[in-house]
């Protein structure tokens, strides 16, 4: 009864040092980095409202010769803010020359709305800016935390606060240290190495399962990172790869960001979480052979490790190369389509960097395997506590 008793003392304690460990980190770089400055546009001001009805309806010449435009004039009611309860009238401009556009609202449908100057006029005039669909995705994500704890009842609020921690560690700190001008490599390896740490003692707590799940994700990521170096340098990648990278070059004039070592930060970004699902998975599978192993051996733990791992590998390596595709899988069409020449298709910088990312982030799973099991196989057959935390 004592050793729980001090066993939850001890997990209490270890909880509340890395949140306030995590919460210090996230302070402190966020003032550090929070003073960056970069040119850019005047925001407008944007207010929620809701269509209470659609008035006119007009179609108008476009600017080439058989296009038509059409001008959508509604009447809403602002939600938020100083002219909340206002009932306003506005307008829909929906141009021919405008590839990706909302789609021609309806009554009822909740709207973001600005007072601007009009596209056919210099009068100020409310102007439809977007669909709402902050409701929508807070009512999603509310439902995907709300299931974590439901399924995962304490593991889930710890992944729930592992998952904030993370989020705010990339938001608040990491985001700002590239817009500020900080070496890439060091902030995203610092950044990376903080969300391995917190997020593993958060979930599992400190012992010798977590601290062979960390030294297998800190080798798997380390690895994939000096291999996504390797491959930045050995493709000659410019970092243009769409039109994304080339809005960033003009971010700050003063000190261009270099887009190459962000590449770089996506790829062991985008690798760090299969990563760290595979390192725990081959730790908590070693921790469970120890406890249930009579007589224990290095050899015998490392055999048993290796053949957890192979299973691992099979299904992370797909999830995360699918995962990859998935992400993608408008621009593979659209190239394919337009591109009949597989070699100048492969040969592509966009194309190049995602199958880089896709098979790095792989290459960072195969390592993390035979590392975590080294060190979990290692750990266990050398403590006076056999089975034991």
């Amino acid at each position: 009864m004592e050793g729980n008793t001090h066993l939850d003392i001890k997990n209490s304690a270890v909880y509340v040092i890395t949140i306030v460990a995590s919460l210090l980190f996230i302070l402190i770089g966020n003032r550090a980095f929070s003073d960056y400055s970069i040119e850019s546009y005047d925001d407008i001001d944007v207010y929620k409202a809701k269509v209470v009805s659609i008035d006119t309806v007009e179609d108008v010449p476009g600017f080439f010769e058989g296009d038509v435009d059409r001008n959508v004039f509604f009447t809403a009611k602002i939600l938020n803010g100083a002219e909340k309860g206002t009932t306003v009238p506005g307008v829909q401009r929906i141009s021919s020359m405008i590839a990706i556009q909302d789609k021609e609202i309806d009554k009822g449908d909740r709207i973001l709305i600005a007072y601007t100057v009009g596209s056919e006029s210099d009068e100020l005039e409310w102007l439809f800016v977007s669909y709402n669909r902050v409701n929508t995705l807070a009512y999603l994500c509310g439902a995907f935390l709300l299931l974590i704890v439901l399924i995962g009842r304490l593991k889930g609020v710890q992944t729930i606060l592992a998952l904030s921690l993370t989020c705010l560690m990339i938001f608040l700190v990491y985001i700002p240290s590239i817009l500020s001008g900080v070496n890439v490599y060091i902030s995203t390896i610092a950044v990376s190495a903080a969300i391995i740490l917190a997020s593993l003692l958060l979930i599992n707590g400190a012992n010798k399962k977590t601290l062979c799940a960390v030294a297998g994700n800190l080798s798997g990521v380390i690895i994939a990172g000096l291999l996504a170096l390797f491959m930045n340098s050995t493709l000659k990648l410019t970092g243009i790869i769409d039109e994304h990278y080339v809005y960033l070059t003009y971010v700050n004039a003063d000190n261009p960001l270099n887009l190459i070592s962000i590449i770089w930060g996506g790829m062991v970004l985008g690798s760090l979480g299969a990563v760290m699902d595979v390192a725990m998975s081959i730790s908590s599978s070693m921790h469970e052979l120890a406890e249930h192993m009579s007589r224990r051996s290095f050899s015998k733990m490392l055999r048993s490790g290796m053949n957890i791992g192979r299973d691992v590998i099979g299904t992370m390596t797909n999830t995360l190369i699918l995962a990859y595709i998935g992400g993608s899988l408008a621009l593979v069409l659209l190239l394919i389509v337009n591109t009949k020449n597989t070699l100048y298709l492969l040969s592509m910088e966009m194309i190049a960097v995602q199958v880089v990312q896709s098979v790095v982030g792989s290459m960072g799973i195969l390592f993390a395997v035979p590392f975590t099991t080294l060190f979990a196989a290692f750990v266990y057959t050398n403590t006076d506590e056999r089975g034991r935390e």
